[in-house]
């Protein structure tokens, strides 16, 4: 049990130092504390994202009893398609954001920092590729 508080109060730590250094200015943090900071904006600003299209994608379906028309499982294939193109693109767009964090890593010569950017690369590339494996699986 002790291990498990331990665990938690570490966390918080983190949390407190991370938002400590988000209020900091640039000139004074280090150029791995201004590495994380911009990750971490980018991955709030990616969040709040992907959290309004996922919510905007929802307001303009129309529900309805199926009356013996295929209208409605058009309806629903067309909405399916508009979130599989979308996260094609957030996909490309991390794929992006990958290979500047890998050429950023090059200019530093940071083998973390090439590492991270390869492994964003990567996960970009196949978020990519399951959404365009959708096809594979239509009717």
């Amino acid at each position: 049990m002790r291990r498990f508080f331990t665990f938690i109060k570490e966390k918080a730590m983190t949390a407190v130092g991370a938002i400590r250094e988000d209020f900091t200015s640039n000139k004074k943090l280090s150029v791995e504390q201004r590495e994380a900071k911009t990750m971490r904006s980018v991955r709030r600003i990616t969040t709040g994202f992907l959290a309004a299209s996922m919510i905007m994608s929802t307001m303009g379906i129309t529900c309805f009893a199926a009356d013996g028309s295929s209208e409605g499982v058009e309806t629903f294939n067309t909405v399916v398609q508009f979130i599989v193109d979308w996260v094609a693109r957030i996909g490309l767009v991390i794929g992006f954001i990958g290979a500047v964090q890998f050429a950023m890593g090059f200019k530093d010569d940071s083998a973390d920092g090439k590492t991270r950017g390869l492994m964003c690369l990567a996960s970009g590339f196949i978020v990519f590729a399951v959404a365009k494996a959708y096809d594979m699986f239509k009717e």
